[in-house]
C-alpha cells in the first residue's frame, strides 16, 4: 500500500524484464482426484483483466510473518524466496489480518491465481485500490474448515450477499483512507475466490459455473512468447488504454505518479523458478523499436540504491522492442526491493 508521491525513483524502476520460454497453458493441477486446467482457470476471468499473477504448487499456505531482522541485509534461504513468490497472488486473501489464511494455515495450494483491473489511486497512502479477484485451489478438502470459517465469521461480516447463486460473506476495512471491501466465496470444497469488486467476481462465478466469453489476455498477445507457463512463479500485464487516464501505473499519457511513460508501450512478463537459482527474470514489450538500446532512459531503469545494486541487474534487447533484465535474489534487501518494484509493474503499487 502507497503514498501521494511515489517514491519516482523506486517505481520508476518499474521495468520490464523476463524470460523466454514455451507456453504451455495445458499444465494440470491435481484437486483431490480431479484437475484444473490451468487454461481453463484464466477463462474464468473477465475479458478485460489486465494482470495475472501464478504460484503453482504444491506448497502450504502459511501466516505471514514478521522477521526480527528484516531490515537488516542478510541471505535468503531457498524457502523464504519461494514463500515471498508464494504469497504474490494470495494478498486477497489477507483481509482483516489474514483472518480468513490463518484459518487455513498448513493446507497445500495446487494454484494460486490472481487477476486484477482498473487500478487506482489511493485517497493518500496506501497500495492502489483495483479490482480483481484471487483463485486458489487446494489438494485437499475444505469442507470442514469452510463450514468453521462461515459460522464464526457470518455475524462479523458486513453481510451475506447471494451472487450468482452462491453466499458470498464480505467484509470491509479501512487500513488508510481507502475502503477495501473483500467479497470470499467457496465454489466447491478445493477452491476459495477472494474478490475486491462484487462485478469482478460475479463474472468470475458465472464463468466457473459455464457462461462462454472473450478469454482475458487471449493465447496469441505478443507476452505470452515470453513466459513460460511451467515455472512455478509469472505474471502476465498487457496494459489497458482505456484505463490511461484513471490508472496511475498505466504508461500512457505521459508521466504520473507509479509509471515509467511510453506511449508505445504493449505489456510486460515476470518469470521466477527456483529450480533455475535464485535468478528472476522480466520482459517488457514496446512497439518503440529502440526501447532496449538505452535502458537508462527506458521503463527498465532501476533507482540508484543499495537495494538496487544488491539485484545484480543485466539486460539484453531480445529482439527490436523486446527487452529483458535478470535480477539476482541472493539477499533480504535486495528482494525486498524487488517484490516491492514488481508489484508495481504489476499495476499494484504502493504509495509511502
Amino acid at each position: 500500500m502507497i503514498k501521494g508521491a511515489l517514491l519516482t525513483a523506486i517505481i520508476t524502476c518499474s521495468i520490464a524484464l523476463s524470460a523466454q520460454g514455451s507456453n504451455r497453458a495445458g499444465i494440470t493441477f491435481p484437486v483431490g482426484g480431479a484437475s484444473e486446467d490451468l487454461a481453463r482457470v484464466i477463462s474464468w476471468l473477465p475479458a478485460d483483466t489486465e494482470t495475472i499473477t501464478v504460484a503453482r504448487g504444491p506448497f502450504m499456505l502459511a501466516a505471514s510473518t514478521v522477521e526480527e531482522n528484516e531490515r537488516k541485509d542478510r541471505a535468503i534461504s531457498e524457502k523464504e524466496l519461494a514463500r515471498s513468490f508464494e504469497e504474490l497472488p494470495l494478498a486477497l486473501l489477507q483481509f482483516r489480518n489474514g483472518l480468513l489464511a490463518k484459518d487455513l494455515e498448513g493446507k497445500t495450494i495446487n494454484l494460486a491465481l490472481e487477476g486484477a483491473r482498473h487500478f487506482r489511486p489511493p485517497a493518500d497512502l496506501g497500495e492502489m485500490p483495483y479490482e480483481g479477484c484471487a483463485i486458489v485451489v487446494f489438494a485437499d478438502s475444505l469442507r470442514n474448515e469452510i463450514s468453521s470459517f462461515t459460522k464464526d465469521n457470518r455475524r462479523s461480516a458486513l453481510k451475506v450477499e447471494r451472487i450468482e447463486d452462491q453466499d458470498v460473506l464480505v467484509f470491509q476495512e479501512k487500513p488508510e483512507r481507502d475502503t477495501w471491501t473483500t467479497f470470499v466465496a467457496f465454489p466447491n470444497e478445493h477452491m476459495i475466490f477472494a474478490a475486491s469488486d462484487r462485478s469482478y467476481l460475479a463474472e468470475v462465478l458465472a464463468r466457473f459455473r459455464g457462461r462462454i466469453g472473450q478469454r482475458a489476455l487471449p493465447s496469441d498477445l505478443p507476452e505470452w512468447k515470453y513466459v513460460n507457463t511451467g515455472a512455478r512463479f509469472w505474471g502476465v500485464r498487457h496494459y489497458d488504454k482505456n484505463q490511461a487516464q484513471t490508472d496511475p501505473s498505466s504508461p500512457y499519457d505521459g508521466r504520473k505518479s507509479a509509471n515509467v511513460p511510453d506511449e508505445q508501450a504493449i505489456g510486460l512478463t515476470f518469470v521466477f523458478d527456483p529450480q533455475g537459482g535464485k535468478l528472476a527474470t522480466l520482459t517488457y514489450l514496446s512497439g518503440n523499436s529502440k526501447i532496449g538500446q538505452k535502458p537508462s532512459d527506458s521503463p527498465l531503469r532501476m533507482a540508484e540504491s543499495s537495494e538496487a545494486k544488491g539485484l545484480d541487474i543485466k539486460y539484453r534487447e531480445l529482439s527490436p522492442g523486446v527487452v529483458q533484465g535478470t535480477y539476482s535474489l541472493e539477499r533480504f534487501q535486495a528482494l525486498q526491493f524487488f517484490l516491492f518494484a514488481l508489484e508495481a509493474t504489476l499495476g499494484h503499487a504502493i504509495y509511502l
